[in-house]
């Protein structure tokens, strides 16, 4: 690319050197051709030496993007805890890279590659001055260069005025009124007037603010523009008043022309929003970098617990929260059994899974499995010695093979992956849905992709179930369940009531429920209250005991009988 700019800068002052030796030689042209031929060979190289720096162009504007792209991806996968995505002052720079990382960060590269053939055709064009008159080009050169700052200096001041808010708020809107996730909520609610006048308002602040800051410099901008008028005019008349040839006078001329390019402003803006994604994607490194385990295990993680995970005197609050979740926790899981776990709202229920994975480190306390510190496991082999299916899973949008496979990922190349998937399936319930796709498990389960299907919400619950279950085929010994029924029906929620013995067997399992028809499977429940355990006991213990579980677990069933009996009435 630095070859194409040099050549696209030297091609055009030769251009203009031959047209002024063939102004001098003209008479001699039509016997020797030499200096057609040569402005004509001149030309051709132009436009090939053009073609390929085009090329070369936006084959760096894709690689510069990916590659940037690729660092902001790297970056928030390195993280080995959530902090960055749930800590409130982490997870506003976390959310700023992540966003403007994808909005087109390869106009760095577009801009430099507008800017720099430009520039490198002025400073060719100023040599071609100099080669008439020194001074002249000197003068010149000065006059366009203060141009070109104060240009500069113009577009600067327009952007003190913070764009990003205003342009984000502006986009905010833009994807309200266009996103087909939000367009049944827009009209119902008639949001569609004020949403065209919001945007409107918004779009107009961003355009007076751009006019007003462009108004401040137009005094001192024209007063530069008059003296490069008044110096061009200047060394025109005097190199007409001169002995000067008609050649040099054409050389002249185009030098004088060219020159214009030094303050030419192509491609700034596109440099200054470019280049404004860079520190922000290293500040997002340094975040993951600051906020990494100082020390992070190695011991293996494989087959574990054998024994049992203990939490002890565990205390965690969300950082910035001012709120403490767990205080001084002690809680026993025995290997091999299963755990459900209920509470209110903002009990920590979900927030003991993030520390049983790992996924949140405790202020103070330990968590031990078979008596080691999770702290001194390596985290990745952890993880995989853990299967979770979490309320708010994920729908990807893959293939339904890739849908499932992704829990046990690194089996995914290997010929009897399809086996375990369908097992998988049927031990979720979900074999049903895969014989009933157009093109089994090759069907992309996306309505917004070419011959993809959706999935109901409760299909998409028993796909992200059976992706559970193929960690665990995988060697996770630790089984999650975060609310597993909330999006089944009746019927539904019935058959993996059944199920749930089998789904448990020899796992160390975790359940979390509102529902207390799925709680009551699990040989151990815990009511969390206040940072703590407050009940501990079977079903049936806890029922006898008449606390906070037995008046939860009434209520739930006065509700679903007054129910029962409504459907029953109509």
């Amino acid at each position: 690319m630095l070859g194409c700019i040099v050549l696209t800068a030297i091609w055009p002052a030769i251009f203009a050197a031959l047209v002024a030796h063939l102004i001098t030689v003209l008479p001699a042209v039509a016997e020797t051709g030499r200096a057609l031929a040569g402005i004509a060979l001149v030309l051709a190289a132009q436009e090939v030496t053009r073609a390929v720096y085009e090329v070369a162009r936006w084959a760096l504007y894709r690689r510069y993007e990916e590659y940037l792209i690729g660092r902001v991806i790297r970056a928030a996968l390195d993280a080995s805890t959530l902090d960055i995505f749930e800590r409130p002052d982490l997870a506003a720079k976390t959310d700023r890279a992540v966003r403007i990382a994808g909005l087109e960060p390869g106009d760095l590269v577009d801009g430099l590659t507008m800017k720099w053939p430009l520039q490198a055709q002025g400073i060719a064009a100023g040599v071609l001055v100099a080669t008439v008159s020194v001074p002249a080009a000197a003068l010149l050169l000065v006059l366009w260069l203060l141009v070109g700052n104060r240009l500069q200096a113009n577009m600067r001041r327009s952007d003190q005025f913070s764009w990003e808010d205003a342009v984000h708020a502006a986009s905010y809107t833009h994807r309200i009124g266009l996103r087909p996730e939000w367009a049944k909520e827009v009209r119902i609610f008639g949001l569609t007037g004020w949403l065209s006048d919001r945007y409107g308002r918004q779009a107009a602040r961003i355009l007076a603010e751009l006019a007003k800051a462009r108004n401040v410099g137009q005094r001192s901008l024209t007063m530069l523009f008059t003296l490069v008028v008044v110096a061009n005019a200047t060394v025109v008349a005097g190199a007409l008043s001169g002995d000067l040839g008609l050649g040099a006078i054409v050389l002249l001329l185009q030098g004088m022309l060219g020159m214009s390019l030094l303050a030419d402003q192509s491609g700034d803006d596109l440099i200054e929003y470019g280049a404004s994604r860079v520190p922000v994607v290293l500040e997002l490194e340094r975040l993951v970098a600051d906020h990494a385990t100082p020390h992070p295990g190695t011991a293996s993680a494989s087959g574990r617990p054998t024994e049992s995970i203990v939490f002890e005197e565990v205390t965690f609050g969300y950082p910035g929260s001012g709120k403490v979740i767990f205080d001084r926790l002690n809680l026993e899981i025995r290997a091999g059994t299963s755990l459900g776990v209920v509470g209110l709202n903002g009990a920590g229920k979900t927030t003991l899974i993030k520390l049983l994975t790992g996924l949140e480190v405790p202020q103070s306390g330990r968590i031990l499995v078979d008596g080691t510190d999770l702290r001194e496991l390596d985290q990745e082999s952890w993880r995989k010695s853990v299967a979770a299916i979490f309320q708010d899973f994920i729908r990807y949008e893959l293939s339904a093979r890739d849908n499932i496979g992704l829990g046990a990922v690194e089996q995914l190349a290997q010929p009897s992956t399809d086996d375990q998937i369908e097992r998988s399936a049927v031990r979720a319930g979900a074999d049903t849905i895969l014989g009933r796709l157009p093109q089994g498990l090759d069907t992309t389960l996306s309505p917004r992709l070419d011959h993809g299907v959706d999935l109901s919400g409760g299909q998409w619950q028993r796909i992200a179930l059976a992706r559970t279950l193929m960690a665990v085929q995988g060697g996770a010994r630790v089984l999650v369940l975060d609310e597993p029924t909330a999006q089944l029906d009746v019927r539904a929620e019935s058959d993996l009531y059944n199920r749930f013995l089998d789904l448990t067997s020899g796992l160390t399992s975790v359940v979390i429920s509102h529902r207390f028809s799925t709680i009551r499977r699990s040989r151990r429940i815990i009511v969390l209250d206040g940072g703590q355990v407050t009940e501990d006991g079977s079903h049936e213990r806890l029922l006898a005991a008449g606390g906070t579980y037995a008046r939860m677990f009434r209520k739930q069933a006065m509700r679903f009988s007054s129910h029962a009996e409504e459907n029953i009435d109509e």
